[in-house]
């Protein structure tokens, strides 16, 4: 039977090749479609050709995603930062939001770590609000 407990994963990557605004576009009308239809919501941040994505949902579709995720040719270093069963989620407001920013934006976020920093010394659940605080935060726009 599959899991149904609302769960998240946060994960970065490297597009093998930068992202045209026309590239970005496609993957987001692909990643929204799907998404939609899988009851999954979350966020991406793109910035120069550097990844960072919450996925929200429940355990088996986040898992089932992340693993194609991996696989996907226009990443490289898929690294999973967090993950595990959260309360509630953060992006239910989109079956995928999205925010191409610049690196300086990253000063705004409350809490800032380098994200090489994060990978080993992630907590899920302050990662998961980390972010969230980041995407809801007045000096970024959508």
């Amino acid at each position: 039977m599959p899991s149904s407990s609302l769960y998240h994963l946060v994960y970065q990557s490297a597009a093998t090749t930068r992202f045209t605004d026309h590239d970005l576009e496609a993957l987001l009308v692909q990643s929204r479609a799907w998404n939609q239809a899988h009851q999954l919501t979350g966020v991406l941040l793109y910035c120069d050709g550097d990844i960072l994505q919450v996925l929200e949902g429940p355990e088996d579709e986040v898992e089932y995603i992340f693993r194609r995720i991996e696989q996907d040719p226009r990443h490289y270093d898929v690294t999973k930062l967090a993950d595990g069963p959260i309360t509630q989620r953060n992006f239910s407001q989109w079956s995928m939001g999205f925010k191409s920013v610049h690196p300086e934006d990253f000063e705004h976020l409350a809490g800032y770590l380098n994200p090489a920093q994060l990978v080993a010394e992630a907590k899920a659940p302050s990662l998961h609000e980390l972010l969230a605080s980041f995407v809801t935060d007045k000096k970024i726009r959508y």
